[in-house]
């Protein structure tokens, strides 16, 4: 497996843990209740640690879907190295 391969598996990886915790830490400050009700009134801001994880998480989700495209773009012209 070539290291472009290797860093696209772990950016899977981090993406996945980065959007957990995003999760996790805005259920903790907003409470199950709102994250299974409507949302139909307007969010409370939330705290520090996650409005920076929900920062980070989001920054993720828009850099992501370029770096996979641009990592399978050289697998299939064959221009990576071991």
């Amino acid at each position: 497996m070539t290291i472009e391969r290797v860093m696209l598996a772990c950016s899977i990886v981090l993406g996945l843990v980065q959007i957990l915790l995003a999760a996790h830490f805005k259920t903790k400050e907003r409470g199950l209740d709102w994250d299974l009700g409507p949302r139909d009134e307007p969010e409370k801001p939330l705290g520090i640690i996650a409005g920076r994880l929900q920062r980070a998480s989001a920054n993720f989700l828009e850099t992501f879907p370029f770096f996979a495209a641009a990592v399978l773009m050289a697998a299939v012209a064959g221009a990576t190295t071991g």
